[in-house]
């Protein structure tokens, strides 16, 4: 079972999130919480993701996300605030953020949390890592730093069975809809490219505006 908390101080946030997620649905798994109630009230079989907003005081929130990042349970991280790589995290919510946004981004997680939180994923010679949002490779030294998105974009293509269509991309990974005019896609492709291909070879195959993730291991 996967199951939503929220660790929203802000009452007038947390109202308008709660109705939102009542409005797709997703409000029956949902408990309020601080970080203290949370990691004695999880359950470790569970499959937690927890909504953090950034609290009022900066102490706070470096404790929540701390004790979060050392939970042994592994929960997904969302974060509401700033826009920094933080321990645990697996995506951040930059203010002001559209509420579709992160309804959006919730559903995906909670149909793919058992992915996110599963062991590396494998294509060709790399090695995907989640929760650590890098990629390693025999003979390199160093492991491939991602971003949330192009790990979020790499994961998403790595359980697909068939190519993506870019409309069914920008909707989970950046929960936009099918008439939104961006290059977002496009841009994290070329970066991921750019990251990636070594030696001629090519590992995000795109036809017909689809994309496919190459050597995927079955």
């Amino acid at each position: 079972m996967v199951r939503l908390y929220l660790l929203i101080a802000d009452e007038s946030l947390r109202e308008a999130v709660v109705e939102q997620m009542k409005r797709a649905a997703l409000e029956d798994p949902v408990c309020v919480a601080t970080a203290q109630t949370f990691l004695s009230r999880r359950d470790a079989d569970e499959l937690n993701i927890v909504v953090v907003d950034e609290a009022k005081s900066e102490a706070e929130t470096e404790a929540a996300l701390a004790a979060l990042a050392q939970d042994e349970a592994q929960p997904i991280v969302l974060f509401l605030g700033r826009n920094e790589n933080r321990d645990g995290v697996v995506e951040t919510f930059v203010k002001p953020f559209r509420l579709g946004h992160l309804m959006a981004r919730l559903e995906y997680y909670v149909e793919n949390a058992p992915h996110v939180r599963a062991s590396p994923v494998v294509f060709g010679p790399y090695r995907l890592d989640p929760q650590q949002r890098w990629v390693c490779r025999k003979g390199l030294e160093e492991p491939i730093r991602l971003t949330e998105k192009e790990t979020a974009l790499l994961l998403f293509l790595a359980q697909r069975a068939t190519p993506a269509p870019r409309r069914d991309i920008l909707e989970a990974v950046w929960g936009y809809g099918d008439k939104v005019d961006t290059h977002t896609l496009e841009t994290h492709i070329y970066q991921l490219r750019r990251k990636l291909d070594r030696d001629g070879e090519s590992w995000i195959l795109s036809d017909a505006g689809s994309y496919r993730l190459a050597g995927r291991a079955s």
